[in-house]
């Protein structure tokens, strides 16, 4: 699924979508798109599915987002009041009306934090070291140094702000639940894009070391905890 993306803030719908990282959020975030009205604020790469029909949401996509990296600190302008992608909640609450904030719908999209650090190695590393020994050392720099977080972005002041989540384990039922609610069809299959980059498929609880998994879990304590993920 792929995962370079962005966030809306919906004034047609009444939502806002926190962009994580390495949750198929961007997935979500292209169903969502669909959705939205021009004079909603989605931010690159997914703007360009403004409007379209959902079932023609997997056709429309031709080729691979940027890289994070490329996307991550380019605002949109002023019109957007420098709206960009991966933006934290506290960073977009500073720059949403309060009455909207506190009326809107906030989502986002999460999944094992074990699934979420192994994933942002492989999406990190370049092809030649994913079939490397040099591989395990990567993956152990990754973990420390744990850009896989998402509860600082989807949380204010150490308080969770999110009213749905949406988990990857479960992403179809739950995408086609939230499009229930805020009134808008779902495609009957998701759109599956940028899903090659992790040669390992093996749970990423026997990729893990126990040390690992450890360190994983003391990041993402507040994710455990408010998810109810296994350890």
């Amino acid at each position: 699924l792929f995962d370079t993306g962005p966030m809306i803030v919906s004034y047609s719908r009444n939502f806002i979508f926190i962009k994580t990282k390495k949750t198929a959020g961007s997935t979500v975030e292209a169903v969502l798109a669909t959705a939205c009205a021009q004079s909603d604020i989605v931010t690159r790469p997914s703007d360009k599915y403004i409007g379209l029909d959902p079932a023609k949401l997997s056709a429309s996509y031709t080729g691979e987002d940027p890289e994070e990296s490329e996307l991550e600190e380019k605002p949109l302008g002023k019109k957007h009041n420098d709206f960009y992608n991966h933006m934290s909640a506290e960073e977009a609450y500073s720059r949403i009306d309060p009455l909207f904030w506190d009326s809107a719908l906030k989502l986002t999209v999460e999944r094992h934090p074990y699934e979420k650090a192994v994933s942002q190695a492989y999406f990190r590393v370049n092809r030649k070291i994913r079939n490397s020994p040099e591989f395990p050392a990567y993956l152990d720099k990754i973990v420390r140094r744990g850009d896989y977080v998402g509860f600082t972005r989807w949380s204010i002041d150490g308080k969770n702000i999110i009213d749905e989540f949406i988990r990857q384990e479960s992403l179809q039922e739950d995408i086609v639940r939230i499009g229930a609610r805020l009134g808008f069809a779902v495609p009957a299959e998701l759109p599956r894009l940028k899903s090659k980059t992790r040669i390992d498929l093996r749970p990423a609880r026997e990729i893990l070391n126990d040390e690992q998994k450890e360190t994983v879990f003391t990041r993402c304590r507040e994710e455990f905890e408010i998810l109810g993920y296994k350890r």
